[in-house]
């Protein structure tokens, strides 16, 4: 996709523009933005922001705060309702996969709402599994083997 551009988020302070963003009735708060500042400090943790023109368009998160050993975990994968259906969610989830590859993991994990349809769909592209998962019955859990 042209003029989209990617960068790591490098300092904890940059998950800031994230605050109110919201997708799938799920809104980016003060909770939210802790949760993730937590996890940003884990071990290998991956954090993409993709910007056309400097203006936010989407984020995605990846780490080791899985709680099996040697997985990573998709923990965000937000794109701004302007930018969808256009790759953006596929070339994020590309690169959570990657990284948690080149990291050594042996697996990754994603969880979902229900209604959430595109990344159902995103997971299946991907030949992620769903699993039953016992620690979380409020959506779907996928896993994906290495």
């Amino acid at each position: 996709m042209e003029n989209i551009s990617y960068s790591t988020i490098k300092e904890i302070e940059e998950i800031e523009i994230l605050r109110n963003k919201s997708s799938f009735n799920y809104t980016y708060d003060q909770a939210t933005i802790e949760s993730l500042k937590k996890h940003f400090a884990l071990k290998d943790s991956l954090y993409i922001l993709a910007k056309s023109n400097e203006n936010f368009v989407a984020f995605c998160s990846t780490d080791r705060g899985w709680w099996e050993d040697n997985y990573f975990f998709i923990r965000e994968i937000l794109v701004d309702p302007n930018f969808q259906k256009l790759g953006l969610g596929q070339e994020l989830m590309k690169r959570c996969i990657d990284h948690a590859k080149k990291s050594g993991a042996i697996g990754i994990v994603t969880e979902t709402a229900f209604e959430n349809i595109p990344m159902q769909k995103l997971c299946a592209k991907f030949q992620f599994q769903e699993w039953a998962n016992p620690q979380w019955k409020e959506g779907i859990t996928y896993k994906l083997m290495f």
